[in-house]
């Protein structure tokens, strides 16, 4: 079942999160940078941003297996709308959890008003690339993206809704 994430998700979606970046992002991003990830650090920024965001859980027996943000577009352009995030429990990938947040978030975007989607991907997430096309998503553009001290290349894919 897919639905907004409530207050009572939030250490399950912390979890999930900081566990997905340090399997995902192995000789990717900074080693120590990912050692010292803190599943609490970011359960306390969630919290921080729960009364104000809408975000979308999949859930199934209680269990969060998978989240998604999105919303406005951080960057200058806001006719276009951006997902900010996608992570799926990592025993829990290629079982369709991620195309189905995809998709709904695409549904709930299309419903405010929204015609296009854009999101960021490391460049050498080639994973997270591969989903991203599979799903739809037509590469769009690059830029770098700081994490931790350093600075990484990212690209952007762009969904028609």
């Amino acid at each position: 079942m897919i639905r907004y994430y409530e207050e009572q998700d939030i250490e399950q979606i912390a979890k999930i999160i900081d566990e997905d970046w340090k399997i995902a992002f192995i000789g990717i991003i900074d080693k120590e940078y990912l050692d010292n990830l803190n599943y609490k650090d970011r359960e306390k920024r969630i919290r921080e941003k729960y009364k104000k965001e809408k975000s979308i859980v999949y859930v199934e027996e209680n269990e969060v297996k998978g989240f998604c943000r999105f919303g406005e577009n951080r960057d200058e352009d806001k006719e276009l709308a951006e997902i900010h995030a996608l992570y799926v429990k990592n025993n829990e990938r290629r079982t369709g959890i991620g195309k189905k947040l995809i998709s709904k978030a695409k549904e709930i975007l299309k419903s405010r008003g929204y015609n296009e989607v854009i999101l960021w991907c490391l460049k050498e997430n080639k994973n997270g690339r591969n989903f991203y096309e599979k799903v739809g998503g037509k590469l769009d553009g690059e830029r770098k993206f700081k994490i931790g001290n350093k600075y990484y290349d990212e690209v952007s894919y762009k969904y028609n809704l």
